[in-house]
């Protein structure tokens, strides 16, 4: 079991059942997400809060696609969109430029 190194983290894993995700470490298992892709990989380790480091991972969007690059630059896109909702310079004003 990886060491924690916060008060917080050891009493989390202590009185939880994350104990039984960090014996998993050096297994292999596949790690579904919320969007319905999952990841799979052999458990590097397991923190306080379930976050769960793998290696040799092979990632499958929801699709079933195994391609990550094409699947992260569709979520740039998405953000960029996001970013620029409305285009440059539109959308409300807060704080009115002085006009000289």
């Amino acid at each position: 079991m990886e060491v924690s190194h916060s008060l917080k983290e050891r009493t989390i894993a202590e009185n939880s059942l994350v104990i039984l995700l960090q014996g998993l470490r050096g297994r292999l298992t596949t790690v579904e997400l919320r969007d319905e892709s999952a990841a799979a990989g052999r458990v590097t380790s397991v923190d306080a809060f379930m976050n769960v480091r793998l290696a040799e991972v092979t990632f499958r969007d929801r699709q079933g696609a195994l391609d990550i690059r094409a699947t992260i630059e569709e979520q740039l896109r998405a953000i960029h969109r996001v970013r620029f909702f409305g285009g440059r310079d539109k959308g409300r004003s807060e704080f009115p430029r002085a006009r000289h």
